[in-house]
């Protein structure tokens, strides 16, 4: 009967608030009056909200009688509030573009932050903006988007696992990578943690770049080479569940790829270098022969056997939505990259589910399981390795088609893929559940609690085995199997490596945000948090499997049996304060006490503040004199800080290191057993203590013509001080005894310096909208304190040089003549510059003792990260059709770019076109490159020298996208929501000043052009 009557009530209260509300009917347009899918709209003083449909329209209930104000807001446009009547009904509003980037909300440390307000260096970069590069990883995407972020892509090898190298600000280290909110201790594929190339460019909301230490403060220690923070999406209060599948497929080749010689041209600059040293040389009869048999004379270029075109591919659907009490969003992506040769490969999956959940009014719980599993194959010896060190006039298969065989190998073997593989399986799984309680009666007051698990496994297998080459017999015109190359005489070897990674954090915190008056605001903030790192492996390896038994390592005498296990903790404590007067004066504090057991416990703990503060001009009384359509913003703002370092810190560095060594025990009997050793080069320095890096950065951001018109410029200087490196030569000499390891220790101060510019234009005229980006970056350092180097010649200190130089011989360019020679100085080669001739590289005597010794080496900055980045994008679009292009470049960039292997190597395996043509002759005698000849590892011109810094400088169109976005209107009577075509290249030209090979991946594997094909659908 009380659930009957209960029943009864509740019937009879949802008629009468029924009656006491009624359906206000309502749709909102873009610029165009196409109807804008996704907007929110909410009823002012309540908590009715919902969204806008797939043809922009929605229902609300509002209450009836009453006038009512609905505040409609949509990513990329002003926010806008419409006060409805009593008696209004189908109301219609159109969105206006946001040009006011100041508007604009920034993700930063356990938070987020207007722009206006902000008082720290944070660039963002939305996830629509990633998509538009047609890489299929994250790291690439970033690559001249951000003032301050350096990209170089060293290699295009889908299977390296290897990731762009980034750089914050010129810092040589790392940034630390946190993604939704737990910071990533990996840095490369053997830490076994999840990266930026692992994740899935469709999940991504924004990634910001936090550049300063007021931004960077609160993840202390870890912080001192910047932050990158990436946020992926949830769910939202939709109303209904959205549907979006994203497909692309992109063709790819080669940007660069080496111009080797054919075998006449070969045996041509053979000879020229035997002409240099007196050896036999090909006579014309041997040269005529070169065409003759292609069974014994070869005329091999192993680029011929690679595939032209590789391919990627890449697919992700999502699903999304939810109500106001429960939202989700469920994804899944699957990349497939496809290299230039047949058994290269990379395959990824990825996943996400996450589930926020309001349990009771204030108290929310979210969700998230997300995670990537993939699998890295190539071979053991690259094709582009091979194709430099195999001679063209080597016989590569014959007439047969059978591989022949060179010294008991082929390099066609990798080409193939059929000699074995290394594979790398990685999957990464997180756990991350968050409860947040908003206190009741305290506005703005909240806590949460936060845990999170990385489950990550890795498995690293090398397998190789026989592949059958066979011989040439001139006489018969056969071929026969070379024995060699067959088991057994050939040995099947495989290793095995498992490790397992498990990394958990517990967090809590509170903080705080509440405006007084109407022009106090105050917010604050207070965590702490607990991480644990557990690494540990185990590696199998037999050098002779037995026939019978492929792919299992197996029990022989030749078997091997290696681990390790190690694990690292860290615990700390953060605040930040913040506090704002009338949006003019902001002020803010933050701090970070870290723990970490990589020092002893007297020097484990470290207390990292920094202070900020900004002044918005633009919102003083006299600045409304200025019409917005001159200046409409201006802000002032500086920093300054103190952050940790122990990046270069191994694990119990403080500790003196034992092993178990099976021979290493007591002996007993004569003979040495089982036992625990002292592990040779293990030094302890248990006086190890943090590094410190003092920041400071001072900016001003300016907005034009309302904002359409905005410049961010930044001025920044950091100083590196007691870090930890290698105990410099000096401090422990040879005659120590340490066999050439050396401990930690804290020594130095490098001081880097520069600026950071930015600046955005966007505008809309009628149907057309557009936008232009520039940045431009500058960083260099200097060292400023390298201990006590009285004992160096002074071209051999570090102090005021690069701390990334290195220490090379100072080239005067090339001789030109046994007269040169004899009056030349120097004594070059030490037998009075007698084996020296016309064409060798002339050195400059930096001591004067008339020697060429290591002395005379100079240190010259030689470092992977240039100087100077810049980006210019540029993006239009045109009822619909719209176009994307993003420009890279760099200049200050030199690299040591030696010839060893291909000047020197007596096979000369390594020449290509320019050799032939560019090397120094008495014809030609400004010649780019030294003489051919052959020579001895120690002979004059293999030197490492200034002559052979090249300026890598370059300019590339990193992305251009031409789409078409079809309207709503069209697309609504379907229940189509979105529907976008496209055609995307990458790195489709470079302008270098370096003309023979990629200016980034150098002589590696190619980078690639791609041209793509990507389609986005949503319902």
């Amino acid at each position: 009967m009380r659930l009957f009557l209960l029943g009864i009530m509740l019937a009879i209260s949802t008629v009468v608030l029924s009656a006491q509300t009624r359906p206000l009917i309502g749709k909102v347009v873009d610029e165009n009056d196409e109807g804008l899918i996704g907007a929110t709209v909410k009823v002012e003083g309540t908590t009715q909200a919902t969204a806008t449909d797939v043809e922009g329209q929605y229902t609300v209930a509002v209450k009836t009688g009453s006038k009512v104000t609905l505040t409609i807001s949509y990513i990329g446009y002003k926010t806008v509030a419409v006060e409805v009547g009593p008696d209004q009904n189908n109301i219609v509003t159109k969105m206006e573009v946001n040009s006011n980037v100041m508007d604009e909300v920034v993700i930063i440390g356990y938070g987020t932050a207007k722009k206006q307000s902000l008082t720290s260096s944070v660039e963002t970069i939305s996830g629509d903006e990633l998509i538009r590069i047609p890489a299929m990883n994250v790291d690439q995407t970033l690559a001249g988007q951000v003032a301050g972020l350096g990209v170089m892509s060293t290699t295009g090898d889908p299977s390296s696992a290897k990731e762009a190298t980034m750089s914050i600000r010129g810092n040589t280290g790392n940034p630390l990578l946190v993604i939704d909110g737990v910071p990533r201790l990996g840095t490369n594929t053997s830490d076994g943690e999840m990266r930026l190339s692992d994740l899935n460019p469709d999940d991504i909301q924004s990634i910001s770049i936090l550049k300063d230490a007021a931004a960077a403060a609160v993840y202390g220690a870890r912080a001192a080479n910047g932050v990158i923070l990436v946020q992926t999406k949830r769910g939202q209060d939709s109303g209904r569940a959205r549907v979006n599948f994203r497909g692309q497929f992109n063709l790819q080749e080669a940007t660069y790829l080496p111009k080797f010689l054919d075998s006449y041209k070969f045996a041509e600059l053979y000879n020229r270098a035997v002409e240099n040293s007196g050896s036999d040389i090909y006579t014309p009869y041997d040269l005529s022969l070169l065409d003759s048999d292609p069974n014994v004379y070869g005329n091999s270029n192993m680029l011929d056997y690679l595939n032209k075109w590789g391919n990627s591919q890449r697919y992700s659907l999502s699903v999304s939505g939810g109500s106001k009490s429960v939202r989700y969003f469920i994804s899944g992506g699957y990349t497939r990259t496809k290299g230039l040769y047949s058994n290269v490969s990379r395959d990824r999956y990825n996943y996400s589910a996450k589930l926020d959940a309001d349990l009771i009014k204030g108290l929310t719980l979210s969700v998230d399981l997300t995670g990537s599993v993939s699998e890295n194959k190539n071979s053991s010896y690259t094709t582009i390795d091979a194709a430099y060190n195999f001679s063209p006039l080597q016989v590569l298969t014959f007439t047969d088609g059978r591989l022949a065989s060179i010294d008991g190998s082929n390099p066609l073997i990798n080409v193939y893929g059929n000699g074995g593989y290394n594979k790398v399986n990685s999957d990464f799984h997180t756990v991350n559940a968050v409860l947040r309680y908003s206190i009741p009666k305290v506005d703005g007051l909240q806590i949460y609690l936060k845990g999170t698990v990385d489950l990550n496994h890795q498995n690293t297998t090398q397998y190789s085995k026989p592949v059958a080459l066979y011989l040439y017999d001139q006489e018969t015109g056969t071929t026969s199997v070379d024995p060699n190359t067959v088991y057994p005489k050939a040995k099947i070897k495989m290793e095995d490596r498992h490790q397992t990674i498990n990394n958990k954090l517990v967090e809590a915190g509170i903080s705080y945000d509440h405006t007084f008056g109407g022009k106090h605001s105050v917010t604050g903030l207070a965590v702490v948090n607990y991480q644990d790192y557990r690494n540990k492996y185990l590696t199998g390896r037999n050098d002779d499997l037995p026939g019978e038994f492929p792919e299992v390592i197996g029990n022989t005498s030749s078997g091997f049996l290696s681990g390790n296990e190690y694990y690292s903790e860290r615990a700390s404590l953060v605040g930040r304060a913040t506090y704002g007067f009338d949006s003019r004066y902001f002020a803010e504090f933050s701090f970070r006490v870290d723990g970490s057991t990589r020092f002893a416990p007297e020097n484990r703990w470290g207390f990292f503040p920094t202070v900020s503060a900004s002044w918005v001009v633009s919102n003083e009384p006299f600045f409304k004199n200025i019409s917005p359509a001159v200046m409409s913003f201006a802000k002032v703002r500086g920093s300054y800080g103190i952050l940790g370092d122990d990046g270069n810190a191994s694990d119990y560095d403080y500790l003196r290191k034992y092993i178990f060594a099976m021979n290493g025990g007591y002996p007993i009997g004569g003979i040495f057993g089982p036992g625990i050793i002292t592990e040779a080069g293990s030094y302890p320095n248990p006086d190890l203590e943090w590094g410190k890096s003092k920041d400071f950065n001072i900016g001003l951001d300016l907005g034009f013509w309302n904002n359409r018109f905005s410049i961010t410029g930044e001025y920044f200087e950091r100083r590196r001080s007691n870090m930890v490196m290698d105990a410099p030569a000096y401090l422990f000499p040879p005659s120590v005894g340490t066999g050439g390891s050396v401990p930690k220790v804290n020594i130095g101060e490098v001081l880097y310096r520069g600026w950071d510019i930015s600046l955005k234009h966007l505008n809309t005229i009628g149907d057309f909208r557009y936008n232009v980006t520039v940045n431009v970056s500058r960083a260099t350092d200097e060292v400023l304190d390298y201990g006590d180097e009285s004992a160096y010649l002074p071209n051999l200190r570090r102090k005021g040089k690069s701390y990334s130089s290195k220490a090379m011989y100072e080239a005067a360019g090339l001789f030109q003549s046994y007269e040169e020679i004899a009056e030349w100085p120097v004594d070059q080669d030490g037998f009075g510059n007698t084996t020296l001739a016309p064409g060798d590289i002339k050195y400059i005597d930096q001591d004067g003792d008339g020697l060429l010794t290591r002395n005379d080496r100079i240190y010259v900055k030689n470092s992977s990260l240039p100087d100077l980045n810049f980006g210019v994008g540029i993006g239009a679009e045109w009822k619909g059709i719209y176009m994307n292009a993003q420009f890279q470049g760099v200049a200050g960039y030199n690299q040591l770019i030696s010839e060893l292997y291909t000047l020197e190597n007596r096979s000369l395996q390594r020449f290509q076109d320019y050799h032939y043509t560019n090397s120094w002759t008495p014809e030609n005698p400004h010649a780019e490159y030294p003489r051919v000849k052959f020579s001895s590892s120690s002979d004059n011109n293999r030197l490492e020298s200034t002559f052979w810094v090249k300026k890598c400088n370059f300019l590339r169109l990193k992305a251009l996208t031409l789409g078409y976005r079809f309207p709503s209107k069209m697309l609504s009577k379907a229940h189509i929501s979105a529907l976008d075509i496209a055609l995307q290249g990458g790195n489709l030209f470079t302008v270098s000043s370096l003309h023979n090979m990629d200016p980034e991946s150098l002589r590696g594997y190619p980078l690639q052009r791609t041209y793509g094909l990507t389609v986005n659908f949503g319902f």
